[in-house]
C-alpha cells in the first residue's frame, strides 16, 4: 500500500479543514444575511403600506383630495417606493402616482393583520385596506411598489465582500501550510538524506542546520550514531589492514610451500614414470627370454627324457610360468599406475567369460579338492559390450585368491543385474570362499598395492600383493566399485560392479530345449541346487528341490501316480561328500530307468568322478565333473534324453533376401585367404582387395554393404583408404568400414573414428565375430532359431596338444576346425617364413625402422590366423617396441625371433601337416 507524504498529510490536515470552515462559515452568514435583508424589505414594505394606509384613511374620510395627493406625493419621495395607487370603495378618489406597476410574478403568504405581499421580477407590491385604526370602517385599498434595485446592489456587494474574505482565508490557511510543511519536511529531508549517505557508507556525514526542538534533538542523535559508526569503520579497516597484512605474508609462505609441493611432486610423478617405464621395459626384456624358455621347456618335455630330467624340466617349466605371471602383474599394475592401460570394447559373452576365468584355475581347485560354482542371473543381457579379456583377468585373480586362501569347501561365483538403462548395464560379481576369513584391520589395507592380509615372513601363501590392486584398477576403469565381505574364519566374499554396455544388434535364441520336461535336483548346498536349478530353467525345465539321494524315491513315487513323473535326477555331490558308496550309482542309476522312467547324472569334483568312474559299469549314467560349464552339461542332458541338437554355421538366406556384399581389404595373402573363407560360410559375397589402391577401385565399379579394411598396409594405409573412400562415396549412403587391427582397439579408436570408421575387429578374427558384425552393421542377416546355443570355445593354452612350436589345436580353433583350411594357413605362413626372415634382417641392418616395421607387423598378422603361439608373441613385443620407438632392444628380439623363424622351418619340414591336424 503506497504511504502519503508529509505534503499530502499536511494539506489533507491542516489546508483542506481550513478551506472547509471558511467556506462554511462564508455560506452561513451570506444565507443569515440575505435572509435578514429580504425579512428588512418585507417589513419596510408593510409598513410603508400600513402607514400610508392610515394616513390616507383620514384624507378620504373626510374627502380631501388635495390632502390624499400630498400625502402620497410625499409617501412617493421614499428612495425604494417606486408607484403608489389608493383605490377607495366609491372610487371618487382613486389616485395613482409613478410608473404603471408591474405584472406581478408571485404573492407572498398573507400574514394577519398585515399588508399583503406580491413580487415581480424587479419590485415588490405590498397591499393594506385603507380602514380606520381600530380595523373598522374600510375605505379603500392602498398598494405602493417597492424598486428592488438596491437590494440587489447590497446582495452583489455582500457576496464579493464574502468570496474576497473567504479567498484571502484561504490564501493566508495556505501560506501558513506552506510554512508549516517547510518547517517539517526541509528537516525530514535533510535527516533522511544524511541517514542514506550513512548507509551508503559515506560515514562523514552530518546533519547541518537550526531547526524546531525535536528536529534538532535527532538531529544531534543522528550526527551522534555517524560518528560512532565512523570510529567503528575506521577502527575495522584498521583491522582488516593488519589481517590482510598478515594475510598476505601467510599466503607468500603457502606459495613457497606450494611450489615446494608442485616441485616435489614433479619429482615424484618423474619418479614413478621411471619406475613405471623400468617396470614395464624390464618385463618386456625378461619376458622375450621367459617365453623361450618355456618354449624350450615344452620341447624337452616332448622328447625322451627319464623321470629325472622331466622332473627337472617340469619344475623349470612350472617356475618359468609362474614367473611370467608375476612379470605380468607388475606390466598391468605399472600401466594402471600410470593411467596407461586401455579397455576395448568388444561383445563380451559374461557366461564365457565366467567359465574361461573357472577353467583358467580349476587345476589348482581340483589339487585342493575345492569345487566352483558359477550362477550367472538370468535376467543379464546374453550378449554385453566390454573387455572380456580384463573381466577374465578380475575373475581370475579373485579365483586364484580364493583357492589360496581355502582348504575345503565350496567357492561360488555369481554375478547379478544391478541395473538396466537403455543400452547399458550394471552387473555385481561376487566370489564367496569358505576360507580363512579376514579381520576389519586387514580388510582396510587389502586393496593397497603389494599388501598382502598375512606379511609376516612364516606366512603359508605366495604372491606380490598385487592381484587386488589390479583388480580395483581395473575395476575402477569399468567405471564400478570393488569390495569385501568378511569374518575371520567365516570365509570371504570379494565383490566388484562393472558398468557395461549392451548390444543393440545381437539376436538371442529364446529356445526353451527342456519345456515342459521335469527335473529332480538332489543337493545338500544351496548353492549347489541354484546352480543346476539356474541352468535347467533357463532351458525351460520344470525343477524340484530334495536334499538327499535316499529322499529320490519318495518323489518320484509321489508323482508317478499323478501322471507328473520326472524324467531327469541331477545329483549334485558336495566336495566333502563320505557318505555315498561309490558302487551305490550303478544301481541308483538303472533303479530309476527300470522303475521310473527316469534317468541320472552325476555332478561332482574330479576327485570323485574318478572315484566313481572306477565302479560304474551303466553307460547311461554320465558323470560331469565341476566347475560345470553350460555347454558340456546341455549336452549330457540331451544325451541323457536322447534329444538331438545341431549347430548350424551359417545364415540362411530367404530366396527373395540377397547375399551380403563385402569388400575385404588386406595385403596379407593368408589373412586375406582365411577371412574370406569365414565370409563365404556366413553366406556372405566377398570381394577381396590387396592393397589400398585396388580397395579404392572395386569401391568405385560396385555397391558394397561393408567394407572390413586392415589398418597397417604398405603404400596407402587403412587409415587413408578410409579417408578417400568417405570422400567418393555417395553422400546418401554411408557404407559401414569396419578396421581390422591387430592393437588394442582402443589403442587406435579416436584415430579410426576420425578417419571415417565405424567399428573394429580385433586379429585374430574369428567366425563369430564375422557374423556378429555383419548383423550388427548391415542386418541383412539374422541367426536363425536354432536348438543350441552358439557358445565361443575357449582358445586352448599353448600347452594343449602342442607339437613343438605349432599348437595344432589353435591352428583347427582359428580355421573354425577345418583341417584344410588350416593346413593351408599354416603352409602358407611356413612357406613364407623364409623370405619374411630376410626382408627382417635386411631392414635391421640397414636400420630402416620403417621397413622393419612393416615387415614384422605383417609377420605378427600372419601369426594370428595360425597355431604359432611363440611367434606371435615375439612379433607382437617387436611391433610393439618399433612403434615405441624403442630400437635398443631389437638385437636381442631379433635373435629370439630367428630363432622361433627357423624352428618353425624346421618343424614344417620334419612333419606332415595334414597328418598332425588330422
Amino acid at each position: 500500500m503506497k504511504k502519503n507524504s508529509v505534503k499530502t498529510e499536511l494539506w489533507r490536515l491542516i489546508l483542506l479543514p481550513a478551506i472547509s470552515i471558511t467556506l462554511l462559515l462564508s455560506a452561513t452568514l451570506t444565507f443569515l444575511y440575505l435572509g435578514s435583508l429580504d425579512r428588512f424589505v418585507d417589513q419596510r414594505g408593510r409598513a410603508l403600506a400600513e402607514k400610508t394606509a392610515h394616513l390616507a384613511y383620514i384624507a378620504i374620510r373626510h374627502h380631501n383630495p388635495e390632502l390624499l395627493q400630498q400625502l402620497l406625493l410625499s409617501t412617493l419621495e421614499e428612495p425604494m417606493i417606486r408607484a403608489i395607487h389608493v383605490e377607495d370603495e366609491q372610487n371618487q378618489l382613486s389616485q395613482h402616482f409613478g410608473p404603471r406597476f408591474l405584472p406581478v410574478q408571485k404573492e407572498a403568504p398573507p400574514h394577519a393583520g398585515q399588508a399583503k405581499a406580491a413580487y415581480t421580477n424587479y419590485s415588490a407590491r405590498f397591499s393594506y385596506p385603507i380602514v380606520k385604526g381600530d380595523g373598522t370602517d374600510p375605505q379603500g385599498i392602498l398598494e405602493l411598489e417597492l424598486v428592488l434595485s438596491s437590494y440587489w446592489v447590497t446582495i452583489y456587494q455582500t457576496l464579493l465582500i464574502v468570496v474576497i474574505a473567504t479567498i484571502a482565508c484561504l490564501i493566508l490557511a495556505g501560506l501558513f501550510a506552506l510554512k508549516l510543511h517547510g518547517n517539517i519536511v526541509r528537516p525530514i529531508s535533510l535527516l533522511s538524506d544524511a541517514i542514506r549517505s550513512l548507509c551508503e557508507g559515506h560515514l562523514h556525514t552530518r546533519v547541518k542546520g537550526e531547526f524546531a526542538y525535536e528536529f534538532e534533538q535527532l538531529a544531534q542523535h543522528v550526527n551522534a550514531l555517524a560518528a560512532t559508526e565512523e570510529q567503528a569503520q575506521n577502527d575495522i579497516q584498521v583491522h582488516i589492514e593488519q589481517s590482510m597484512e598478515d594475510l598476505r605474508e601467510t599466503l607468500e609462505t603457502i606459495e613457497i610451500q606450494n611450489i615446494e609441493l608442485d616441485m616435489a611432486r614433479k619429482e615424484a610423478l618423474t619418479a614413478s614414470q621411471i619406475k613405471s617405464e623400468f617396470l614395464a621395459n624390464t618385463s618386456h626384456e625378461i619376458r622375450t627370454p621367459l617365453n623361450g624358455i618355456i618354449g624350450f621347456s615344452n620341447l624337452a618335455l616332448k622328447s625322451p627324457l627319464n623321470d629325472t630330467q622331466r622332473g627337472y624340466v617340469q619344475t623349470i617349466h612350472d617356475s618359468a610360468q609362474n614367473l611370467l605371471t608375476v612379470i605380468n602383474d607388475i606390466l598391468d599394475f605399472s600401466k594402471i599406475e600410470s593411467g596407461k592401460i586401455e579397455l576395448d570394447y568388444v561383445p563380451l559373452p559374461l557366461r564365457q567369460v565366467v567359465e574361461a576365468a573357472v577353467d583358467n584355475v580349476s587345476p589348482q581347485a581340483r589339487e585342493k579338492n575345492l569345487q566352483i560354482l558359477m550362477i550367472v542371473d538370468k535376467n543379464i543381457p546374453p550378449q554385453l559390450m566390454g573387455d572380456p579379456l580384463r573381466l577374465t583377468q578380475i575373475l581370475t585373480n579373485l579365483l586364484n585368491n580364493a583357492i589360496k586362501f581355502s582348504e575345503r569347501g565350496t567357492i561360488t561365483v555369481e554375478f547379478k543385474l544391478e541395473r538396466f538403462s537403455e543400452n547399458r548395464v550394471t552387473v555385481k560379481g561376487c566370489v564367496s570362499d569358505e576360507g580363512i576369513g579376514l579381520s576389519d584391520a586387514q580388510q582396510s589395507q587389502l586393496f593397497a598395492a603389494f599388501s598382502q592380509a598375512d606379511t609376516s615372513t612364516s606366512r603359508e601363501h605366495g604372491g606380490t600383493g598385487l592381484g587386488l590392486a589390479i583388480c580395483k584398477g581395473l575395476v575402477n576403469r569399468m567405471n564400478g566399485q570393488v569390495g569385501v565381505d568378511s569374518q575371520q574364519d567365516r570365509g570371504a566374499t570379494f565383490w566388484f560392479t562393472a558398468d557395461l554396455g549392451v548390444d543393440p544388434h545381437y539376436a538371442a535364441s529364446d529356445e526353451l530345449y527342456f519345456k515342459r520336461k521335469r527335473f529332480l535336483i538332489c543337493a545338500t548346498i544351496d548353492n549347489g541346487y541354484r546352480q543346476l536349478a539356474n541352468l535347467a530353467e533357463g532351458w525351460g525345465a520344470d525343477c524340484h528341490r530334495i536334499n538327499s539321494i535316499h529322499d529320490a524315491f519318495t518323489a518320484l513315487r509321489s508323482k508317478q501316480h499323478s501322471g507328473e513323473s520326472y524324467e531327469l535326477i541331477l545329483l549334485d555331490v558336495a566336495p566333502d561328500e563320505r557318505q555315498l558308496p561309490p558302487a551305490l550309482l550303478d544301481n541308483l542309476a538303472g533303479q530309476f530307468a527300470s522303475e521310473f522312467s527316469c534317468k541320472l547324472i552325476v555332478c561332482c569334483t574330479a576327485t570323485h568322478k574318478a572315484l566313481f568312474s572306477e565302479h560304474v559299469t551303466d553307460t547311461s549314467l554320465e558323470i560331469l565333473a565341476k566347475p560345470l560349464a553350460q555347454e558340456p552339461l546341455l549336452q549330457a542332458i540331451c544325451r541323457t534324453l536322447d534329444i538331438d541338437l545341431h549347430h548350424p554355421t551359417t545364415f540362411p538366406q530367404t530366396s527373395q533376401e540377397k547375399p551380403c556384399r563385402v569388400l575385404l581389404v588386406d595385403d596379407n595373402e593368408a589373412n586375406l585367404q582365411l577371412t574370406t573363407e569365414f565370409l563365404t560360410d556366413l553366406g556372405a559375397e566377398v570381394t577381396p582387395a590387396k592393397s589400398g589402391e585396388q580397395a579404392l577401385e572395386k569401391f568405385t565399379e560396385q555397391t558394397f554393404d561393408i567394407v572390413l579394411m586392415d589398418i597397417q598396409m604398405p603404400g596407402m594405409d587403412g587409415l587413408q583408404t578410409t579417408a578417400k573412400l568417405r570422400a567418393m562415396e555417395n553422400t546418401e549412403h554411408r557404407t559401414p568400414v569396419v578396421a581390422l587391427t591387430a592393437h588394442s582397439m582402443t589403442e587406435q579408436k579416436t584415430e579410426l573414428l576420425l578417419a571415417g570408421m565405424d567399428d573394429c575387429i580385433r586379429k585374430p578374427v574369428s567366425e563369430e565375430q564375422l557374423a556378429h558384425t555383419l548383423s550388427r552393421w548391415t542386418r541383412l542377416h539374422q541367426p536363425q532359431a536354432i536348438n543350441e546355443p552358439r557358445f565361443p570355445t575357449t582358445p586352448p593354452t599353448p600347452q594343449n596338444h602342442s607339437s613343438g612350436p605349432v599348437n595344432l589345436s589353435q591352428c583347427l580353433s582359428l580355421a573354425n576346425q577345418k583341417v584344410e583350411l588350416a593346413e593351408d594357413m599354416l603352409r602358407m605362413l611356413i612357406d613364407s617364413l623364409s623370405d619374411e626372415k630376410k626382408k627382417i634382417n635386411d631392414a635391421f641392418k640397414a636400420q630402416n625402422w620403417a621397413q622393419l616395421q612393416e615387415q614384422i607387423h605383417k609377420l605378427y598378422g600372419s601369426s594370428c590366423y595360425t597355431g604359432v603361439p611363440h611367434l606371435r608373441s615375439l612379433a607382437g613385443l617387436i611391433d610393439k617396441t618399433l612403434q615405441a620407438r624403442e630400437t635398443d632392444a631389437l638385437g636381442h628380439m631379433l635373435t629370439s625371433l630367428n630363432t622361433a623363424i627357423d624352428q618353425l622351418i624346421d618343424w614344417g619340414k620334419q612333419n606332415d601337416i595334414r597328418a598332425c591336424l588330422r
